[in-house]
């Protein structure tokens, strides 16, 4: 299944092109015009809501300071070491399993899905 994504700015530029090689409809913060690197956690998250688009994210504010009614859902990556390839075979592992309406609020995802 296809995702529409947002990745945070802290999530490599290859997990991006990864994704999209996976077929995902992905966006990067760094890419997009409204927000860019260094927008502050309420943007990226009513970005997601505004164009249906799960964040993919190492930033624990999304887990520690931003209520899950402000985002469509996040990916969690609670393991910033994680080679690129692994991030994006594990996001994609997610969408081969869930479809994108099943995915709400915060998801903590890591290598188990490998």
């Amino acid at each position: 299944m296809v995702y529409r994504l947002i990745l945070d700015e802290n999530v490599e530029h290859e997990v991006f092109h990864r994704l999209e090689n996976y077929g995902h409809d992905v966006e990067h913060v760094d890419f997009v015009p409204e927000l860019g690197k260094g927008t502050d956690d309420y943007p990226i998250a009513q970005y997601s809501l505004d164009t249906d688009r799960v964040i993919v994210t190492y930033d624990d504010d999304f887990v520690l300071e931003v209520d899950e009614a402000d985002y469509r859902a996040v990916l969690y990556l609670h393991d910033a070491r994680l080679p690129v390839k692994e991030v994006a075979d594990i996001v994609h592992a997610v969408s081969q399993h869930y479809p994108q309406e099943e995915i709400q609020g915060l998801e903590y995802i890591g290598d188990e899905w490998l």
